[in-house]
């Protein structure tokens, strides 16, 4: 997706080649638009190295320290903690912020292994849900006390850990509501307020998590299905709003929310609607209504030039022609005709707006 200084430039290019703009202005408008932030080789090494020495730190401390004694090895994860912590504490202060926010989230998957030390060096047997909902509270409130995105999506990580462990998936949903139903939200606040964009990939996969497990939890009808397909297309639409007014990474959200209304949308074709009796015929109009959204989400993301949203239509597109196609039995014949009433309609409508955008 083209930066906001990307796209003024060819608005520029195009105003001045209409003469609505002096060309020698252009340098000086471009002057007074900051560049976009781009993720160089050198701070993506970084980071995945850090994530590395992170993961090492834990397999390390997790091993069966023989040599060392009890409180040793308990002040030996306590000074590492608050040594990664303390560091990016100095880095904040130091004007240094993506050095702190790495620190910071090496802090908190210390942390997360310190839980499962402490209790095996004085023998403390403990639930290891409540140990990955420590381990997320304490990266949330390491991400939050240091604006660092990275220990928040730590927090996210363990918070779907906890979610998941001594379940098979959604079993259990009727009795207990998962933590993911507070963490996904206050991720995607986080993302959009330090405009993070691994963190907004991160929280708005955890929402679309959250519909599921809601629909999980009630009975399989397409109703429940077409109902969260609705709600997160308002999400999508609310995102696209931000989007449209240059909030940072909030088109990564607009792109996941299309993709999950579509995905429960396309679910919702497979359930029941009318009972036995209709289910052929509402099915064959679910996948027509499939084939027109997915055109439209296509048009959408090409004029609103977002790479993702488009991606999701074309790929809603093929799932729908392939579910057309199934449902006909593969006839070839019939599918001709569906398929050639569907371009009609794309085609009226095209005319339709290409008339309509013509100044009278």
């Amino acid at each position: 997706m083209a930066s906001y200084k990307d796209r003024v430039k060819a608005d520029l290019d195009r105003w001045i080649g209409a003469g609505l703009v002096s060309a020698d202005k252009r340098d000086a408008i471009l002057a007074t638009l900051p560049d976009a932030r781009r993720l160089d080789a050198a701070t993506a090494l970084a980071w995945v190295g850090a994530l590395l020495f992170g993961i090492a730190i834990i397999s390390f401390i997790a091993a069966n320290w023989d040599a060392l004694p009890k409180l040793a090895r308990f002040i030996l994860i306590l000074a590492a903690f608050l040594g990664f912590a303390a560091g990016g504490a100095w880095a904040a202060d130091k004007q240094r912020p993506i050095l702190s926010n790495i620190l910071l989230m090496i802090a908190a998957l210390v942390f997360a292994a310190s839980i499962g030390l402490t209790g095996q060096i004085f023998d403390i047997a403990g639930d290891p849900r409540s140990a990955s909902y420590g381990a997320a509270l304490a990266a949330f409130a390491l991400g939050i006390a240091g604006r660092s995105t990275g220990a928040a999506t730590v927090g996210l990580v363990f918070t779907a850990l906890g979610d998941f462990t001594g379940r098979h998936w959604f079993a259990g949903a009727d009795s207990e509501a998962p933590w993911m139903l507070i963490a996904a939200p206050l991720g995607a606040f986080l993302a959009l307020r330090w405009g993070s964009g691994a963190l907004a990939h991160a929280s708005a996969l955890a929402i679309i998590y959250c519909f599921g497990w809601f629909a999980a939890r009630n009975e399989a009808e397409a109703a429940t299905f077409l109902f969260l397909s609705i709600m997160m297309g308002a999400m999508a639409a609310a995102a696209r709003w931000m989007f449209t007014q240059e909030r940072p990474f909030s088109g990564i959200f607009y792109g996941w929310f299309a993709a999950g209304a579509t995905l429960f949308f396309g679910v919702a074709g497979y359930l029941p609607w009318f009972g036995a009796e209709g289910s052929a015929a509402s099915g064959y109009a679910h996948r027509i209504v499939w084939l027109i959204l997915s055109g439209g989400l296509i048009a959408l993301g090409r004029f609103d030039r977002h790479a993702l949203v488009t991606t999701v239509g074309v790929l809603s597109l093929i799932c729908a022609i392939v579910a057309l196609l199934a449902d006909l039995g593969l006839d070839l014949l019939a599918s001709a005709g569906v398929f050639m009433l569907c371009a009609i309609i794309a085609g009226i409508a095209g005319f339709v707006l290409r008339r309509k955008d013509k100044p009278a």
